[in-house]
């Protein structure tokens, strides 16, 4: 009888040792995919400059749908995306991949630059290649002179940052 009490004991200690390695084989996985954004724009959207930056924005569309250097760009929660068209197909790049510049964008500039020039789409691509042209050029830094944001020379040095 104790032989038989040891044999079950032995069999059932071995059946939970293999119950136990087999449950922690078999783990649980929780994925959570933030996808590409529902950018939806009924046309091509007119855009906005944001002065002193190449970047621009769509000011009739809902999401943040920005413009750099043949590019467009959005964000997802904390994810950004990038397209060659306004439409998509959107892909995700990491934070570093997007532009400083769309960074450093305020957090207001909706509000802020929203009744500035408007560009229609059309020139989009001719009017900040005209700009980027502009700043090679001149070789200067952004100044804002009224609702002009162009590129004037700044003289930097010895004795040239006095007023």
């Amino acid at each position: 009888m104790k032989r038989a009490f040891w044999k079950v004991l032995t069999m059932s200690a071995a059946l939970v040792a293999a119950g136990s390695y087999g449950q922690a084989l078999a783990g649980t996985s929780v994925s959570i995919n933030i996808g590409p954004p529902a950018v939806v724009v009924a046309g091509p959207p007119e855009m906005v400059v944001i002065p002193n930056t190449m970047v621009y924005f769509a000011p009739g569309v809902e999401v943040d749908l920005l413009f750099h250097r043949d590019y467009w760009y959005t964000r997802n929660g904390d994810r950004w995306f990038r397209s060659r068209n306004y439409n998509g197909p959107w892909k995700i790049v990491g934070r570093r991949a997007v532009p400083v510049e769309i960074v450093r964008v305020p957090g207001n500039y909706r509000t802020r630059y929203a009744r500035h020039e408007h560009v229609p789409y059309g020139q989009l691509k001719k009017h900040w290649k005209h700009r980027e042209n502009e700043r090679h050029v001149v070789r200067g830094s952004w100044e804002e002179h009224g609702d002009d944001h162009s590129w004037s020379k700044q003289k930097k040095g010895k004795g040239h940052d006095r007023d």
